[in-house]
């Protein structure tokens, strides 16, 4: 099914990847040690699918998807996971 997130008054950075690519997250790191230790070192096929939320948008992203956020502001997040 996949899952709904529409950021309340922030803007949000958010990386997806497709269920056939593995990765490049590591749990026990934020988003943001993340962005600035590994992703300038990956090569641009094994980077990720990114956008910025603004305010009211939403995005959807499909069952499977792997996804890391970085809040640009200080923030409420809502989201939800349909299934």
């Amino acid at each position: 099914m996949g899952g709904c997130v529409s950021p309340a008054g922030v803007f949000q950075r958010w990386f997806l990847y497709p269920p056939h690519k593995t990765p490049h997250f590591h749990p026990n790191e934020t988003t943001l040690a993340w962005l600035h230790r590994t992703y300038p070192a990956l090569p641009p096929a094994e980077r990720p699918l990114e956008c910025t939320l603004r305010p009211g948008e939403v995005l959807y992203f499909p069952d499977r998807w792997w996804h890391a956020t970085l809040n640009l502001d200080t923030s409420v997040f809502i989201s939800t996971f349909l299934g």
